[in-house]
């Protein structure tokens, strides 16, 4: 075990971000690691165009091709839009897609300098008449059946959006989740690693992490605004640091307008443990993405305060939405559906977070590690996503893999993994195990499984096993890219978490934080 000096500041000391991320400097080799395996993980699957994902590419690429919010030119590849004034727009919160006009803008400035076509998508009819004459309509004249096919520029597009933002900003809620268990750890580094890898590679923030979606993104953003908190001596915090926590925060409600509630209640948090001023630093470090959303929202819909989903343009989705956004009154067999049930049940996909939720309740857990006051902090933000999704319109959200609405709080409920594997580490192994095996199932299939049946074993598994070895209009890998069919397709992804095993080895090593 090893116990280095306490290298905790005096009192009058402020504590900044580099005191609190002083342990991944310590154990820069488990966080080297930790971070290329997720990355690379991450960064393994080649996502399908869908709905979801092409509103938010399509506001990336208008931004970036276009400096517009407008995407008129774009809107036939998804339903997910709104219509107001003759112009069509994404119709979702605009942080993910914000998050990925960097990444985007380099690939397109790479494809333009290569003399690459831009995205583009085709139609392949279903009547064979017009397949025997050669006739393509176009993508507005497409009939019910008709295949869409998206050229390679919009695969690698996508893709790199997709990576470049909600994968990366996954990587560092990781390690901001790595931190907050290696506190509650009490230093036990491979403790802190199975955990973190446990929420990252065992939830489905799995899926949802290589994909253009929001809640994973939102949810790094929640975890590195929470572990800036909880983490941070009371009012011993920089202004600089409350500042970042502000950012983290505000890009989170940026990017899903429903954890606004869970970022207001941390800030408020924040108020308790430091002080008024910085409070306030918070507050000027979330400003701007509440003036980013202001005037995105009165640019693309007449007012700050209306937003997208105030112009849906589907029916179905608009009549769903007219009261209060389609969210009311929790349903008791919602809630029992989304959290056991075989359909989106997120403790049936991700039985680890049964866990998570015995560790958050346990004496000497995160209550006397952490404080009452951030145990309830999670459990609270946990309780409120689920209460939500239950009261949703369209709690199934979709096509979707589990319960994507929870998606955001499933990190902080995670911190309860901590006592958890130390109580009880077989079965912490055995659920890690089952749980990390079904997501990798759901994301090799596509995190749009179905809006019937189990979405693992009636669509997933068939899937995996018979693709053929090659890249085409649904879900990709890697190995699949290489020649590698079906299940082989994933081999190369489990080396190289066998690679990692070691990081998750008990060691008996273990060291204090700096702050």
């Amino acid at each position: 075990m090893i116990q280095p000096a306490d290298p905790t500041p005096e009192p009058a000391t402020r504590v900044g971000l580099r005191e609190l991320i002083a342990p991944l400097s310590q154990q820069r080799q488990v966080a080297w690691k930790l971070a290329l395996v997720l990355l690379g993980t991450y960064a393994y699957f080649v996502p399908a165009p869908a709905w979801n994902q092409n509103s938010r590419f399509a506001l990336t690429r208008a931004l970036v091709e276009r400096g517009s919010t407008q995407i008129d030119p774009d809107h036939e590849t998804t339903g997910d839009k709104s219509y107001r004034d003759g112009h069509w727009y994404c119709d979702k919160a605009p942080g993910t897609s914000f998050a990925a006009v960097v990444p985007y803008a380099v690939v397109a400035t790479l494809r333009r300098l290569a003399g690459g076509a831009p995205p583009a998508v085709t139609v392949v009819p279903q009547d064979p008449r017009d397949l025997a004459a050669g006739r393509s309509p176009s993508v507005s004249e497409r009939q019910p059946g008709d295949r869409l096919v998206y050229n390679r520029s919009h695969r690698i597009g996508l893709y790199f959006a997709g990576l470049g933002s909600v994968g990366l900003v996954s990587v560092l809620g990781a390690l901001a989740a790595w931190l907050v268990a290696l506190r509650l750890a009490r230093g036990h580094v491979a403790i802190a690693t199975a955990c973190a890898l446990a929420w990252a590679l065992g939830t489905p923030a799995l899926p949802y992490a290589t994909a253009l979606y929001g809640h994973q993104l939102c949810a790094a953003l929640v975890m590195l605004g929470f572990a800036g908190i909880v983490l941070s001596p009371r009012g011993r915090a920089s202004p600089g640091l409350a500042a970042g926590i502000g950012t983290a925060l505000g890009f989170a409600v940026a990017t899903e307008y429903t954890v606004a509630p869970i970022a207001a209640g941390l800030a408020l948090w924040w108020w308790q443990r430091q002080d008024l001023r910085r409070a306030l630093a918070l507050g000027l470090g979330a400003l701007p993405w509440a003036i980013a959303l202001a005037i995105y929202h009165g640019v693309a819909f007449g007012h700050p305060l209306s937003t997208g989903y105030d112009w849906v343009w589907l029916p179905e989705f608009a009549a769903g939405m007219q009261v209060r956004y389609g969210i009311g009154a929790p349903r008791p067999s919602v809630l029992l559906a989304i959290t056991f049930g075989s359909y989106r049940g997120l403790f049936y996909l991700s039985p680890i977070l049964l866990l998570a939720v015995w560790g958050l309740l346990v004496r000497d857990g995160p209550r006397a590690r952490l404080g009452t006051d951030a145990a309830f902090a999670a459990a609270a933000c946990g309780v409120y996503m689920l209460l939500l999704n239950a009261g949703y319109y369209m709690w199934d959200g979709g096509a979707a893999i589990g319960p994507r609405h929870v998606v955001p709080a499933l990190g902080l409920l995670a911190i309860g993994l901590v006592p958890a594997r130390e109580r009880v580490p077989t079965a912490f192994a055995v659920l890690a195990i089952v749980s990390v095996a079904q997501m990798l199932l759901a994301t090799a299939a596509m995190p749009e499984a179905p809006q019937f049946g189990n979405p693992l074993w009636e669509f997933a598994l068939g899937r995996v096993l018979e693709r053929a070895a090659a890249t085409d209009a649904l879900a990709s890998n890697l190995g699949l890219v290489l020649g590698l069919p079906g299940a082989w397709s994933l081999v190369p992804l489990l080396g190289l978490w066998a690679w990692a095993w070691p990081l998750v080895r008990p060691r008996g090593d273990a060291i204090r934080s700096a702050a």
